[in-house]
């Protein structure tokens, strides 16, 4: 835990420096991201000493705010005045993340939620227009509730065991207000993993931030609740698990009809198919033991794939996927492939793990639920490829183009990821354990 504790340190170092920096650097944007990208760096390199359960959490939630940090000078022309504030709000929110991830007291988990959530909140009111601080309100407000159950049901597992450990399948089943906090402490991680019906405030958020910093959100969010929730399934036993299983197959079915409806809205689309993604984990998580693992992996896929996305999608001020340009437009191509499960993509490998052990724990109607999600999501993930067949074939570009590294690193991640799954799933296998 040490390193652990280390990589949170030098995050926090590289916020606190580039704030320092602010006026310096607030008019030169690459600047801020170059500042903060080795602090990163050196974070990851930290997480990879860290014990197993805990290391692929650290390098992924790292890797995913360092091509956040390699997005940031696209948001020059948005919000210029804030570039430097959002480097040191992507430092600081991946580690809240690590934090919440490696939390191993529910009382850590409540601080690292916390920092997270508002780092969260503030990098979606950075987005262009009042529709950015309206959902920026709506996920602070809404969080603000979760944040308040989540309270309560500490306090509650203190009456209950006089500790602020996870409280263990004994403790649970021999006390009710035991059993009652860990169910509070559960809906508060579901409302930052998005699981239905604690989606709604993160909906509206995904879809109203800043192309650049809305991957993070997703995604960072994503990966630390899968590790803290994990841990809980695991600390709890199979009551939780078994009210996972179905709140993930309703979130699946919910997120999957709401992609479906999203016609001529790619940023809504993409907005509801993260809530699907979060039914899978939540469906892998109440799938027995080997749940957390499956639970693991899939959340640092999908961390990769999103990223992708919203690194392809970064400074696109013409709406038509047309102008996106040759080398953007692949990149999207491949993200969106990866995200609808098509093989040999990572995302391909994250939906068969989770089939495996929900066949094996939840059983068949769960399983089929999550075949069907998968199945569907092909049409809407692929319903924008013309556009983009399109733009690689013409050298329309509109707009300011994203940085190149930003979309080659996740992009780099994403085949990695489909060429050698092996290697995630081996870091993420001793979360399970």
């Amino acid at each position: 835990m040490i390193a652990v504790y280390q990589a949170i340190g030098v995050l926090v170092l590289g916020a606190v420096v580039v704030l320092l920096l602010v006026g310096r650097v607030s008019t030169r944007p690459r600047e801020a991201a170059w500042i903060g990208l080795p602090f990163a760096v050196v974070a990851a390199a930290l997480g990879l000493q860290a014990p197993q359960p805990l290391s692929l959490a650290v390098v992924a939630l790292c890797a995913v705010g360092g091509v956040g940090l390699l997005l940031v000078p696209v948001l020059e022309a948005a919000v210029p005045e804030h570039v430097a504030e959002a480097a040191a709000l992507l430092l600081l929110g991946t580690a809240g993340a690590i934090g919440l991830g490696g939390a191993t007291d529910l009382l850590q988990a409540v601080v690292g939620l916390e920092t997270l959530a508002l780092s969260a909140v503030t990098l979606v009111a950075l987005g262009a227009g009042e529709r950015a601080l309206e959902a920026a309100f709506k996920y602070l407000v809404l969080g603000a509730i979760s944040l308040a159950g989540l309270l309560f049901g500490l306090g509650l597992v203190i009456l209950g065991t006089g500790a602020l450990t996870f409280p263990t399948a004994a403790q649970v089943a021999s006390n009710p207000l035991t059993l009652a906090g860990v169910v509070l402490v559960g809906m508060g991680l579901a409302f930052e993993l998005a699981l239905f019906p604690f989606h709604w405030g993160a909906l509206d958020a995904y879809t109203a931030a800043a192309p650049s910093l809305a991957g993070f959100v997703m995604s960072a969010s994503k990966l630390a609740a899968a590790f803290a929730l994990g841990r809980l399934v695991l600390a709890a036993g199979v009551e939780l698990g078994q009210i996972l299983v179905w709140v993930g197959s309703l979130t699946i079915v919910w997120g999957t009809f709401g992609a479906l409806a999203q016609a001529a809205d790619l940023r809504r689309m993409l907005a509801y198919s993260a809530i699907t993604h979060a039914g899978f984990i939540g469906l892998a998580l109440g799938s027995g033991p080997n749940g957390p693992t499956t639970a693991a992996f899939y959340a640092a896929v999908y961390g990769s794939m999103a990223m992708l996305v919203f690194a392809a999608l970064a400074g696109q001020r013409e709406p038509r996927l047309r102008a996106l340009g040759p080398m953007r437009a692949v990149a999207l191509a491949l993200g969106l492939f990866s995200l609808s499960g098509i093989p040999p993509t990572p995302g391909f490998w994250a939906k068969l793990a989770v089939l495996v052990v929900a066949w094996q724990a939840a059983g068949p109607l769960a399983t089929l639920i999550a075949v069907a999600g998968g199945v569907f999501s092909v049409l809407y993930y692929l319903r924008p490829l013309p556009d983009l067949f399109a733009a690689v074939r013409g050298d329309e570009v509109t707009g300011r183009p994203v940085l190149v590294p930003g979309v080659l690193v996740a992009a780099l991640a994403v085949v990695g990821l489909g060429l050698f799954p092996g290697i995630a799933w081996t870091l993420a296998r001793a979360s399970g354990s």
